[in-house]
């Protein structure tokens, strides 16, 4: 019986985790943890549980992160970013941008200190060439700024 509280207290909490936080109530994670009568420090073990971090995952996809809403917003954004005429298409295109540019794999920079001479042509070739297109990807987004 105690487990079968304590799957409703997550369940309660992932469906807090997953409200907009201007909309949660109770608004603070201190206060839920009062109502649910559990300690604060309970919450946050929670979040680091991996069972948990699943179904808060299966319970963001199916209500606010599902690929269809994205998908949406995404489309909203563009048009509105895209259209001179409104007056709201600077935030959204610098929106759509960061939020573009946060859904790309994110890089690893990796430094190896040796001497250029060491390389072969073919890594010096690929060295300049990446940073040719980072170079050049950094001038289109402040153009479009």
């Amino acid at each position: 019986m105690a487990r079968r509280g304590t799957e409703f207290k997550q369940q309660r909490f992932i469906e807090w985790l997953c409200t907009p936080p201007r909309d949660r109530e109770p608004r603070h994670q201190s206060e839920l943890a009062k109502v649910l009568c559990v300690a604060t420090t309970r919450l946050s073990e929670w979040k680091r549980d991996p069972d948990f971090v699943r179904r808060w995952e299966a319970h963001y996809l199916q209500t606010i992160g599902s690929p269809e809403r994205k998908s949406t917003l995404m489309d909203t954004l563009f048009k509105t970013g895209s259209d001179p005429d409104d007056p709201r298409h600077v935030t959204a295109a610098k929106t759509y941008m960061e939020i573009a540019e946060g859904m790309r794999p994110q890089q690893i920079e990796l430094t190896v200190k040796r001497p250029a001479q060491d390389l072969t042509d073919e890594q010096l070739d690929a060295i300049i060439t990446a940073h040719a297109e980072q170079e050049r990807k950094l001038r289109l987004v402040d153009e479009a700024s």
